[in-house]
């Protein structure tokens, strides 16, 4: 895709993954409006933004002003939403308003002004219902995450896919999904509830690592300034439009037990690894996904190059940056 003059918009731009693209821009010297409403970001993430004068604090549902950013973009990439379990679980209805209503605007009037969007969805779009030939039962599991507030998440995500898809079908609109798998790097902070933050503060501050559940739940760990590279080039393939991308930089797996015996080696300290049954965090109609590692065969064939990272490398740049910033409080 070749860029006019105009600026890309990066909604939720104060976030965690927003910032590194941030940087990347920054980098590579592409103008950009980093929006966001700082309820879950923060401008520190993004201090050459600020410097710039190429942020905006304001509300992707605040539809005046979508409307202007949108027609002065070259493209949007809607980062806005609400992330973690602890915060979807503390705001689940806040999800209809930013996966759905306000994307239901965004993606009009990209349509309208023909304007590409990039609409990040989620992993836990995938269905974790194994096939079988019996009769239905009101008991069926047909929630990824049970009868519980974060499937809300979820379904207004697969939502957001179909709108996307839906005015392409209707007004042309231009569109990537892009579905984004257990992406980490500094700036990613534990109080939305991700993993590695979590873990690696917990085992800074407390010298124990707290794990959710038997441990035993596959996922796979990014790198996010490597990710963003991979998600830019997506972007500049014309090919790729019209399409759904999951985002990852390795397919292979690990458990949460081996991602917390990674940490505690890294860190050399004496550290207690603890077990909680998962229901006594989350309620217990809430149920954890077991196995979780994405395909890039698609994504490999839409983008310039590959760049293969190290998860301990990626851990430990983390745990200096954690360490560095604790050094400063104190």
């Amino acid at each position: 895709m070749q860029l006019n003059e105009k600026p890309v918009l990066v909604t939720g731009g104060a976030g965690f993954i927003a910032s590194h693209l941030i940087e990347l821009f920054d980098q590579l010297e592409i103008g950009y409006i980093a929006l966001d409403n700082l309820s879950g970001g923060s401008i520190e993430n993004i201090p050459s933004a600020i410097r710039k004068n190429r942020f905006i604090q304001g509300d992707v549902c605040d539809f005046n002003l979508m409307e202007n950013l949108i027609k002065s973009s070259s493209c949007v990439i809607h980062m806005a939403s609400n992330v973690g379990v602890k915060n979807v679980i503390s705001n689940p209805l806040d999800n209809i308003e930013t996966n759905i209503n306000s994307l239901k605007y965004i993606a009009e009037s990209c349509a309208i002004n023909q304007i590409p969007l990039i609409f990040f969805s989620t992993s836990l779009a995938y269905s974790h219902h194994q096939e079988k030939k019996e009769l239905f039962l009101e008991d069926d599991q047909t929630y990824a995450l049970g009868f519980h507030p974060v499937s809300i998440y979820v379904t207004t995500k697969k939502t957001g896919e179909l709108l996307c898809e839906y005015y392409r079908e209707l007004m042309g609109l231009k569109y990537i999904i892009v579905r984004p798998f257990n992406i980490i790097g500094i700036r990613q902070r534990s109080n939305s509830g991700m993993v590695v933050p979590t873990f690696i503060e917990s085992a800074l501050l407390n010298k124990k690592v707290n794990i959710y559940g038997s441990g035993n739940q596959t996922r796979t760990f990014s790198d996010v300034k490597v990710a963003v590279k991979l998600l830019w080039s997506l972007i500049q393939n014309e090919n790729s439009y019209g399409q759904i991308f999951n985002l990852a930089t390795t397919d292979t797996p690990i458990t949460i037990l081996e991602l917390a015996k990674i940490i505690v080696k890294i860190i050399n300290e004496p550290i207690e690894i603890i077990f909680t049954p998962i229901g006594k965090i989350y309620g217990h109609n809430y149920r954890d996904v077991e196995y979780r590692s994405p395909s890039l065969a698609k994504l490999r064939q839409h983008i310039s190059y590959w760049e293969n990272t190290d998860l301990e490398q990626t851990i430990k740049k983390i745990i200096e940056n954690e360490k560095n910033i604790l050094i400063n409080k104190n």
